[in-house]
């Protein structure tokens, strides 16, 4: 899991909470990937791959947002997080 020292119970604790956040790691770049299309892009230069990756993670973000938010409080109205016009 890590290859840093883990001197008390604290450490440790710290170093599983950072392992778990890994999990949500993996379900952004799914998105981005998977959602987004990010493998799929041809993109010609280094510029534009710069803008289409700055573009599609701000969109995987608030996918992510969207889907941990209703994970979490699946009863919730969506205007708590969608806001018309």
């Amino acid at each position: 899991m890590t290859n840093l020292p883990v001197g008390d119970i604290t450490a440790a604790i710290e170093k599983l909470e950072w392992y778990a956040l890994r999990w949500k790691v993996e379900v952004f770049h799914k998105v981005m990937k998977s959602g987004c299309g990010a493998e799929k892009a041809r993109l010609e230069t280094a510029d534009r791959l710069a803008k289409f990756l700055a573009l599609i993670a701000v969109v995987s973000w608030r996918i992510f947002f969207l889907t941990m938010s209703a994970r979490e409080k699946p009863e919730a109205e969506p205007e708590t997080i969608l806001y018309p016009g």
